[in-house]
């Protein structure tokens, strides 16, 4: 009886430890560049911008299938973009809704964008660019409502799995 308190203690300072879900460490994001090319874009101006091609591939590397919630077609709502210089070029669309994506073990999805590079922004002394995809299972997350109420809310985006860094500071 006398340990008690010491062992309420101890209780309480190990589960303190234990406050976020840690991100399922087989899951990686890998960025490739496909391709660079020149494009004018009325986004914000309509000036000439460098434009490229990326693939992003999302890669379970364990034995075990995973699920998180994506949109069928605006995907890259669920990337965010480590610098202010790169952004995702819009894609039209005719059926956009979230879904649960199934990933078996050792498979991947892989994902095609463009992004344009802005020439003249706060932060262009960022030299790479990395992609982190919001990763929103399906234990956090079980109907569309939750999904839409994790990736409108800002403060609930704990789970970012980042990309390796590739490099857009081609100039024109």
């Amino acid at each position: 009886m006398r340990n008690l308190p010491y062992i309420l203690i101890l209780t309480f300072l190990i589960s303190c430890g234990i406050d976020k879900p840690k991100i399922h460490p087989q899951i990686i994001v890998e960025a490739n560049v496909l391709r660079s090319y020149d494009t004018l874009t009325t986004y914000q101006d309509t000036t000439l911008h460098k434009a490229f091609d990326v693939k992003l591939s999302i890669i379970n590397q364990s034995d075990v299938p995973v699920s998180f919630w994506i949109m069928t077609c605006s995907w890259d709502e669920n990337f965010i973009i480590n610098n202010d210089y790169i952004r995702f070029l819009g894609w039209g669309c005719l059926s956009n809704y979230p879904r649960l994506k199934r990933l078996n073990s050792h498979s991947r999805l892989d994902l095609k964008a463009s992004v344009i590079k802005y020439d003249f922004t706060r932060y262009q002394p960022i030299k790479t660019t990395k992609f982190g995809l919001i990763f929103i299972d399906s234990i956090s997350c079980k109907k569309t409502r939750d999904y839409d109420n994790i990736i409108g809310d800002k403060s609930k985006l704990d789970k970012i799995i980042w990309s390796n860094p590739i490099y857009l500071n081609e100039k024109r």
